[in-house]
């Protein structure tokens, strides 16, 4: 490995690390399903981001939108309906406010080792799904991705 990757190796483990949580989406099947990994403490993270999106003045109009974590994948947008997609998790100010609000207390009300989803509770007719995953207090979020990279070396 040179140094110019393992400074960026060390920079994406970072950024997980600061984000708290870790997440992709399965588009495997007929379903896409976004899946977040984190402890409860880490999920409050994105919880959080969603709080700061709905309190930032400048994402109050249509197509307004902020990218999340080290590949920008994660992206919240201010829309005219609750919708969750491949792409975003959208609605209005109001929407994503009952969407940090679902969130929030679901996290709270789930236990270590256990999920949740986040679908028809919120929007109708989504494309994706939103699964949480309930980790252990001292769960690493750039653990995920370091599996991921194990299986595609085999």
């Amino acid at each position: 490995m040179n140094k110019k990757s393992s400074n960026l190796d060390n920079l994406i483990i970072s950024e997980w690390r600061e984000l708290g949580f870790y997440y992709d989406i399965n588009e495997d099947g007929n379903v896409n399903e976004w899946r977040f990994f984190g402890s409860k403490i880490g999920l409050q993270r994105f919880v959080t981001l969603l709080d700061n999106y709905i309190n930032d003045p400048r994402n109050n109009s249509l197509s307004e939108h902020e990218h999340y974590g080290p590949y920008g994948y994660l992206k919240i947008l201010t829309w005219d309906k609750p919708e969750i997609t491949e792409d975003y998790f959208a609605g209005t100010i109001e929407d994503l406010k009952r969407l940090r609000d679902i969130i929030s207390q679901k996290i709270s009300e789930t236990n270590s080792g256990q999920t949740f989803n986040i679908e028809t509770v919120y929007g109708v007719g989504n494309s994706a799904s939103a699964r949480f995953f309930i980790m252990t207090d001292d769960f690493d979020p750039y653990s995920i991705e370091e599996q991921y990279k194990r299986l595609d070396s085999e």
